[in-house]
């Protein structure tokens, strides 16, 4: 396992590049994340936390948390958001802090239609510290001796169109968005190594097509979300989400790299959540490629409160 770590350290802090980015969360609602325009889409804001563990069959595989909050100014059709994300794969740690901003343009027959356009801006700060790799060749002169602790900022610009402009469970919709992250290539010049570092940001790109088929008090909505960086990296990821509004929600998602997840929530309406609800949710994942057994489960978990201002 130290030998896999060591060989993603040494890749990435030589320019060989590969995706910078934590990866898409399936929970829907954590999509302004990576897409600034998706900030509060709809009438309610909300408030959650995300705690997500990839590949428990390594030590010091990746692991990922945050917490966001997003809330929509109804009367001036605009919405804010805001986000910290902590990322790791030891002995890299990488967190950021995000804020969104997003303006909402009403347009077609009878302002039914939304095209939202979102701006993002964050300050990221990014850990290594070579002291915890084990190696084997003490002489090689490409291992880092010591910590390195950088800080940089960095923008990030999204659009979101869906066929409805407020209520997700009056009638049928699609929804589209686009978004650009990353967008200044910043060089993170690491200290400590025995020959120059360069973790140069790279832009990354995502787009989400999909569909919710509404009827009655339940919908089923398949989507798909498609993430691309700048070093010819895209992978793709296919969900099916069934809900039924005030009681559950059940999905399943493929993703090209060959991950399976499941995932089944329950909601909570009742005196305790006053006006609002929460919703309390969980995913298990495994690969079923070649290296599935290797790589052993993943699982994420998911908790929100969701009010109605």
């Amino acid at each position: 396992m130290r030998k896999l770590l060591l060989l993603l350290f040494i890749c990435i802090s030589t320019q060989l590049g590969a995706q910078q980015l934590a990866d898409h969360s399936p929970f829907f609602d954590a999509g302004f994340i990576w897409n600034p325009a998706m900030t509060a889409a709809w009438d309610y804001w909300e408030l959650g936390v995300n705690y997500r563990q990839q590949w428990t069959g390594f030590e010091g595989a990746p692991r990922t948390a945050s917490i966001s909050i997003q809330y929509p100014f109804l009367d001036e059709n605009m919405s804010m958001g805001g986000f910290f994300m902590n990322d790791e794969v030891s002995p890299i740690t990488l967190n950021n802090i995000g804020l969104n901003y997003a303006y909402k343009l009403a347009f077609g027959p009878r302002g039914t239609h939304q095209l939202s356009i979102g701006v993002q801006a964050t300050l990221s700060q990014l850990y290594a510290d070579g002291l915890e790799l084990v190696i084997n060749d003490q002489g090689d002169p490409l291992l880092p001796d010591g910590e390195n602790n950088k800080i940089s900022p960095n923008a990030g610009i999204g659009l979101f169109y869906t066929s409805v402009s407020r209520d997700e469970f009056e009638e049928s919709f699609i929804f589209a968005g686009l978004a650009a992250n990353q967008l200044l290539p910043n060089n993170l010049l690491l200290d400590n190594f025995g020959s120059e570092a360069n973790l140069k940001r790279a832009m990354h790109g995502n787009a989400t097509f999909g569909a919710r088929i509404v009827e009655g008090d339940l919908f089923v909505q398949p989507s798909l979300w498609l993430n691309y960086s700048m070093v010819n990296v895209l992978n793709g990821t296919f969900a099916v989400l069934v809900e039924q509004q005030d009681a559950f929600w059940a999905g399943i998602n493929l993703s090209t790299n060959k991950t399976l997840g499941i995932q089944a929530g329950m909601i909570v309406n009742d005196e305790f959540t006053r006006d609002g609800n929460l919703r309390i949710g969980v995913m298990g994942s495994y690969n079923i490629g070649t290296f599935g057994k290797f790589r052993g489960m993943g699982y994420e978990a998911y908790i929100a409160y969701r009010f109605e201002p």
